[in-house]
């Protein structure tokens, strides 16, 4: 999978088309599946395309905060060297909102790096199209919309017009969507120019939650570029209409958590479905098998943060163990009411933060290695799959570390540069956020102890 670039005629012609563009963001996405990058002029466009712009090595090592972590042993010891990246074809877009002076593009490393999640991603597509199956993909997202404070600091404080009871969610109503109608038409509006295939929009089951699907794709890295696009499209819509928009897994503690669901099926060079067939082909309950018991070794990338790990509860429609089931809604596995070409599993456990393109790897890693080892599923669930047999998954995070960073099927997939330096690169950040001493610690223990 060679990625093509942005050609200096492909910029002349967008900066003709675009004269009222005066600053574009070229931007990447680190292992936490943020955005990083540098604003260019317009008038310095030509010379990216020719040259591309240098980043430094250490994008790849920074915390949410944007601390590089020297515990993974890149930094000082390798001098921190700058990496070529070049503008990905096809991602030079305008940004169609405010005084229409933004646009943007993607950058991707010019020489592969061990490091990078899209070239993990890639590993994996590769991997599973030598043996002629091509993923077929797509995302979901959930996300709240909120009031910014006056200082800036973030709260759940529901936009006027929005009901704040959670026990009133609306859920799959209208009112919602009409009360937010600029924001939402804008957010469709940034897609359209950014080439993004958003499905529907929905009201969730939470005050100010929405959830955006995304058409499926037989390009799964683009797919997962879609799913970090659509993030930072819903962000720039939320502050042109004065509101904030966050894909945190559980913002608050009584509501509904954000999740991303991942839908996945493979096809042949014919385009065939290779899941379709009665009751499923063998190659289907394959695939669930190795889903099923490699849940546990990624549960690290399906929950990145310590919030993440939050989500996980009972009766939230997010299973703790890694259950598979026909039409429920219940389990981790989801097999959507649908045959042939549209048979597919519904991947229902990363939180809303997660990085798509780790995501999709990890998935896919799970496909692969079900297929190779003829791994049989577990029983099907039904109802509530209490009584069904299942692993049950880490949902502590320090466990789901130690599970990251001791798997063999994480190291084949992955390769095991990339486990070593994410799994110091989170536990870091673990230890760093446990470490804090919060006023919940002060309420409960403070006068008892």
């Amino acid at each position: 999978m060679t990625d093509t670039y942005v050609t200096v005629d492909e910029v002349d012609q967008f900066l003709v088309a675009h004269p009222g563009v005066a600053w574009i963001d070229l931007i990447l996405f680190d292992m936490n599946g943020i955005p990083r990058g540098k604003r260019f002029r317009r008038d310095d466009l030509r010379d990216v395309a020719k040259s591309g712009v240098m980043m430094p090595a250490s994008v790849f090592i920074l915390d949410p905060r944007g601390n590089s972590i020297e515990e993974t042993n890149r930094l000082w010891e390798t001098g921190d060297p700058d990496v070529v990246f070049r503008m990905l074809a096809g991602t030079l877009c305008p940004v169609p909102l405010g005084d229409g002076r933004r646009a943007q593009a993607v950058i991707v490393v010019a020489e592969h790096d061990d490091l990078d999640p899209r070239e993990v991603l890639k590993a994996q597509v590769a991997a599973l199209k030598a043996g002629g199956r091509t993923p077929v993909v797509a995302v979901e997202l959930e996300f709240y919309v909120t009031k910014p404070t006056a200082n800036g600091d973030f709260t759940l404080n529901t936009p006027d017009g929005l009901t704040d009871d959670p026990d009133m969610p609306k859920t799959f109503g209208f009112e919602e969507l009409d009360a937010l109608a600029p924001f939402i038409d804008d957010i469709y509006k940034v897609a359209r120019a950014q080439n993004l295939p958003l499905d529907a929009v929905m009201q969730e089951s939470g005050p100010g939650q929405f959830e955006i699907n995304l058409k499926h794709r037989d390009d799964a890295v683009a797919a997962a570029l879609d799913g970090v696009l659509l993030k930072r499209a819903v962000k720039a819509a939320a502050k042109a209409h004065g509101l904030d928009a966050t894909f945190m897994a559980k913002p608050h503690h009584d509501w509904c958590g954000s999740g991303m669901h991942i839908h996945v099926s493979l096809i042949d060079d014919n385009g065939r479905n290779l899941f379709a067939g009665e009751g499923g082909a063998p190659l289907f309950h394959h695939a669930i098998g190795g889903l099923q018991t490699t849940m546990c070794d990624f549960m690290a990338v399906w929950a990145q943060s310590a919030n993440a790990y939050r989500r996980y509860v009972p009766k939230s429609y997010v299973s703790m163990t890694a259950h598979w089931g026909i039409n429920n809604r219940n389990v981790a596995l989801r097999i959507p009411r649908a045959s042939g070409p549209g048979t597919r599993v519904e991947h229902r456990v990363a939180g809303a933060d997660a990085n798509p393109f780790l995501v999709l790897a990890a998935i896919l890693a799970g496909v692969r290695h079900g297929i190779d080892q003829k791994i049989a599923p577990g029983p099907i669930a039904e109802g509530m799959a209490e009584n069904c047999e299942a692993p049950s998954l880490p949902t502590a995070w320090i466990n789901a570390l130690d599970h990251f960073d001791k798997s063999e099927v994480v190291r084949d997939a992955f390769g095991s540069a990339f486990q070593d330096v994410y799994t110091k690169l989170k536990q870091t950040e673990r230890i760093s956020f446990e470490r804090v001493v919060t006023s919940l610690d002060h309420l409960w223990y403070a006068q008892v102890a």
